[in-house]
């Protein structure tokens, strides 16, 4: 299977997580963190997940995994199953699958409509990375390698280039001067001085390659000058 890469926007959407353990508290974090209001399904919680319960964070429904639960959330667009019982996981899946809901079992690719690739974030910045299901232990091994090379800097970075873009988009520049603009902006030597917190030379660098009624100084500042 070759999988198509996406990304989802969850936010304030419902996802439902079934199990109370680890790997489901690592689903939920993750979930959390995109926005959606997620549900867990489990007859116990561990104290991490009770924390969120606590504070509010999750819905907690106290049973075992039932298919009829489903028709209680019937505005959940996904769905994970994080429990060890292939039995249990079998019936999340064909109660998924029959009501045409996107499923992932956690470690077991034959149950899957979708995978979840190793992730790493800098800020908006996100690179996925996946080997269809076949080796999570492979895709974590790279993720981790590409952790050491994509610092906090493009982190930044991205935030400093979506401001520009709509100052740049509002300008009285054409679309083939703003991919122009864009391009030399990426190769120039900012991400190089936003990596040494050096403000002024980022600035120097923007002034020279944007026209004159951009106003730098409060892109880079708004952007990122609080942190460089």
């Amino acid at each position: 299977m070759r999988p198509y890469p996406l990304m989802m926007n969850l936010q304030n959407k419902r996802v439902i997580v079934i199990g109370g353990g680890r790997v489901a508290f690592r689903k939920t974090t993750g979930l959390l963190d995109s926005g959606a209001q997620v549900v867990v399904i489990s007859p116990k919680l561990i104290p991490e997940m009770d924390r969120l319960r606590n504070q509010e964070k999750i819905d907690w429904k106290e049973a075992h995994f039932d298919e009829s639960i489903l028709d209680d959330y019937r505005d959940a667009i996904l769905i994970f199953g994080t429990t060890d019982d292939r039995q249990v996981n079998l019936q999340i899946y064909n109660a998924a699958y029959s009501r045409r809901l996107p499923c992932n079992i956690a470690d077991v690719p034959d149950l899957c409509t979708f995978i979840v690739p190793a992730v790493i974030s800098q800020g908006d910045l996100m690179i996925a990375v996946s080997t269809g299901g076949a080796s999570p232990a492979l895709a974590r091994k790279i993720r981790e390698e590409l952790e050491k090379q994509y610092g906090p800097e493009y982190g930044k970075m991205t935030k400093l280039m979506g401001d520009l873009r709509k100052r740049v988009l509002n300008s009285s520049c054409d679309s083939d001067e703003n991919r122009k603009l864009f391009s030399e902006i990426v190769d120039s030597e900012l991400l190089e001085a936003i990596r040494q917190s050096d403000f002024y030379h980022a600035m120097e660098i923007l002034k020279k390659i944007l026209p004159m009624e951009i106003d730098v100084e409060n892109a880079v500042g708004d952007s990122c000058g609080d942190q460089l």
